[in-house]
């Protein structure tokens, strides 16, 4: 069983009226008269495609079973179905996604279905994790550079890139809401960086040996064993390029 940081989250979604569509590697849910019934689809499409670009670039098999992905019309069914409003969760124990789908926010792709199919490197820690899952995506949020949208607030008070991302959980946790977006771009960056810089072995090798319930001393130690480089000297060059 994999531990999950979710407060909040109510399993009162599995007894709603839902529309079940099943593909190859998904079971879709979704209301009937909204949005996700009439691009349903394009749904499938998408989410099929990504199944297989993730899995390609992970270099993983198939799993034994459907992803079941749970499409929200509107942040307050979701909230009261699943017990949290943000745009979309993997829950890793249930191999599920749930998700809005609205025509503001269409939150499909790659980006939670890298969460699960990784799962067999383990769960790293949030930086990392995140990196890798918005690397998939390929841009940020709305369709932006990663480059760009983190350039564009890196002088701002309050957006604060830290080492510590590099070997906490809980500093990836504690960054604020209001530069997710930013956050999040930095993460896909740093990912980008490490493959480019150490290459795709060595990337999964320091990906899987992570531990979210490891002291920073203790994930710290795995730069230096697996990469060579202590975590302040590597995130200081991956920032110092940002710069140029």
């Amino acid at each position: 069983m994999f531990e999950q940081h979710l407060p909040g989250y109510t399993e009162a979604f599995k007894t709603a009226s839902w529309i079940v569509r099943e593909s190859l590697h998904y079971r879709f849910h979704y209301f009937a008269g909204s949005l996700a019934e009439r691009e349903i689809d394009h749904v499938v499409e998408t989410q099929e495609d990504a199944h297989a670009a993730v899995l390609s670039f992970l270099n993983l098999s198939d799993p034994n079973h459907r992803i079941s992905y749970y499409l929200y019309p509107d942040t307050d069914t979701k909230k009261q179905l699943m017990g949290n409003p943000w745009f979309a969760q993997s829950i890793y124990n249930d191999f599920a996604i749930h998700a809005l789908y609205t025509e503001e926010h269409r939150v499909i792709g790659p980006h939670e279905d890298t969460h699960l199919l990784s799962l067999p490197f383990g769960l790293s820690v949030g930086f990392i994790q995140e990196g890798l899952a918005e690397r998939m995506v390929g841009h940020d949020w709305f369709g932006d550079s990663f480059a760009g949208t983190v350039r564009s607030v890196v002088q701002e008070e309050g957006f604060a890139p830290s080492a510590d991302f590099l070997v906490s959980h809980k500093a990836w946790l504690d960054t604020p809401d209001d530069f997710a977006r930013q956050y999040y771009a930095l993460a896909a960056l740093f990912a980008d960086y490490l493959i480019a810089r150490f290459g795709k072995e060595m990337y999964f090798k320091l990906y899987s040996a992570l531990q979210r319930d490891a002291t920073p001393s203790k994930n710290g130690e795995q730069y230096k064993s697996i990469l060579g480089i202590e975590p302040d000297a590597l995130f200081a060059d991956f920032m110092s390029g940002l710069a140029s």
